[in-house]
C-alpha cells in the first residue's frame, strides 16, 4: 500500500472531523424520532388494553385515533430507518475522507456522493419526520368550549 505522505495526519483528521458533527446532530434527531415512536405505541398498547378489556367500547373516535396512530408509527419508522442510513452514510464519509488523505487513489468522486446520500437521507428522514408531526398536530382536537375564558 502506497501512502501520500504530504498531507499531515492533523490535517486529514481536521477534515474527518468536521462530518462528526453531522453525526451527532442526526443522533439528536433519532432521540428524539424515537421518542416519539414510543409514546406512539404506549398510546397504541392503551388502546389495546382498553378494547380487549372492554371491545364494545370501540366507537368510531378510537378507530380514527388508532388510524391515524398506525400512520403515525409508519412516518416514525421511516424517519428512524432513514435518519439512521443518514449516519452511518456519514462515517462511510469520513472512512473515505481518511482513506483520501491517505492513498494515493483519489477518492474527491466517492466522497462527495456518499455526503450527497447521505444529505438525501437526511432529508428525506426530516420529511418523514415532519409528517409524522402534521398527522399528530392534525388528529389532536381541542374541545373550543376550553378557548372561551
Amino acid at each position: 500500500m502506497d501512502f501520500n505522505l504530504s498531507d499531515s495526519a492533523a490535517t486529514i483528521i481536521q477534515l474527518s472531523l468536521a462530518p462528526i458533527f453531522l453525526i451527532v446532530g442526526i443522533g439528536q434527531l433519532v432521540n428524539v424520532a424515537t421518542g416519539r415512536l414510543a409514546r406512539i405505541v404506549d398510546r397504541a398498547r392503551y388502546f389495546d388494553d382498553m378494547l380487549s378489556e372492554d371491545p364494545s367500547k370501540l366507537n368510531n373516535k378510537c378507530i380514527r385515533e388508532l388510524v391515524s396512530l398506525r400512520r403515525r408509527m409508519r412516518f416514525s419508522n421511516w424517519a428512524i430507518t432513514l435518519l439512521t442510513s443518514s449516519a452511518v452514510t456519514v462515517c462511510i464519509n469520513v472512512i473515505l475522507l481518511l482513506l483520501n488523505g491517505v492513498l494515493t487513489t483519489e477518492l474527491n468522486a466517492a466522497v462527495i456522493v456518499t455526503f450527497i446520500i447521505s444529505l438525501t437521507f437526511l432529508t428525506a428522514g426530516l420529511a418523514a419526520f415532519l409528517f409524522e408531526v402534521s398527522l399528530a398536530t392534525a388528529s389532536l382536537k381541542i374541545n373550543p368550549k376550553y378557548f372561551d375564558h
